[in-house]
């Protein structure tokens, strides 16, 4: 037997449960969506997993008991062989993917034995965006496929309503204060998880991210958040404009909460260096500005950006911005 499995074959078939899970949420009319979608998008996780630890050259089976046939890893196992073998991105972190995909694990294991809450949708919706973001980063720099290239992106992204705000939902809006038991107890397990990355000093952008997109004409560009239409001469032709949305979710840092989230200890005056040098407050990826009341807010992007820089970069930063008091 082959212990270690074909990794061309797994990451394969995890491509096709991928994009079976994203075709089945896509479809208008499926009464069963959420669950199945989980299903097909937990198999993909796992045997990505499994393909890793297939390419690291490890074994994706357990001991054989006599007796008893063989047992190929949780999924739960072949992460954390997968997460510490060679191929896995170090910029990606661990512990946060590990959260995502233990929460949605925790709805895929209900779906299977009891019925759930609609309630449910909503927080699958955004724990799934950002898990399906993800694997995309993880399968592309381990086996240099994107799983955009098998999705047609001419999908026609139209609803009824919008999807339901998850900061919203779990704040008790739209009628989330009478969630049942079982979604209330999902999500204390989402803020503990939450809680914990957080107090480890993990982002939790790939726990959780909030995506807000609407529909509007190409003409109204200036007040979507995210407009995605086609031009009357080319349908082929499509037009993505991605604008900030509400800067208490995108920039949620004020400086003092930066600071401590930084991978280097760092004082008041290195970080403010480093921000004038890189004009790093007249980029809206970076920093959010109240004009009224002059609120400086930080994203996780800016923190990330600090953590790419090496010491001679903070160094010719200090010293840009003790030239400018001489000038």
């Amino acid at each position: 037997m082959n212990y270690q499995g074909s990794w061309r074959r797994l990451f394969g078939n995890s491509m096709s449960a991928m994009v079976g899970a994203i075709e089945i949420y896509n479809k208008p009319r499926f009464s069963y969506r959420d669950e199945v979608f989980v299903i097909l998008l937990m198999n993909a996780w796992e045997l990505l997993l499994k393909a890793i630890v297939s390419k690291s050259k490890g074994r994706i089976y357990y001991p054989k008991r006599r007796g008893e046939p063989y047992r190929t890893l949780t999924c739960r196992d072949a992460f954390w062989r997968a997460a510490n073998s060679e191929l896995w991105p170090r910029n990606i972190a661990v512990q946060a993917v590990d959260a995502n995909i233990e929460i949605l694990s925790t709805y895929r294991d209900s779906a299977v034995h009891f019925y759930n809450d609609r309630s449910f949708a909503t927080l699958v919706y955004s724990l799934a965006q950002t898990s399906i973001l993800n694997y995309r980063d993880i399968a592309s720099s381990v086996f240099g496929k994107d799983v955009a290239d098998e999705v047609s992106w001419r999908i026609m992204p139209l609803g009824m309503e919008n999807p339901v705000d998850p900061i919203k939902f779990m704040k008790g809006a739209h009628g989330a204060s009478h969630k049942s038991r079982a979604v209330q107890d999902f999500l204390a397990f989402l803020k503990e998880r939450t809680d914990t990355l957080e107090a480890q000093g993990v982002d939790t952008d790939r726990l959780l991210t909030v995506f807000g997109v609407s529909l509007q004409s190409i003409k109204k560009i200036d007040k979507a958040d995210i407009v995605v239409g086609v031009t009357s001469q080319e349908l082929a032709d499509a037009i993505v404009v991605d604008r900030k949305v509400d800067p208490n979710v995108s920039h949620p840092f004020r400086q003092k909460d930066v600071l401590p989230k930084l991978k280097r200890k760092t004082t008041t005056h290195e970080w403010q260096a480093v921000v004038f040098a890189f004009d790093m407050r007249d980029d809206p990826k970076y920093c959010w500005r109240d004009k009224d009341t002059n609120l400086v807010k930080w994203s996780p992007e800016a923190i990330r950006f600090f953590g790419t820089l090496k010491e001679e970069q903070i160094a010719a930063a200090k010293a840009k911005y003790a030239a400018r008091f001489r000038k």
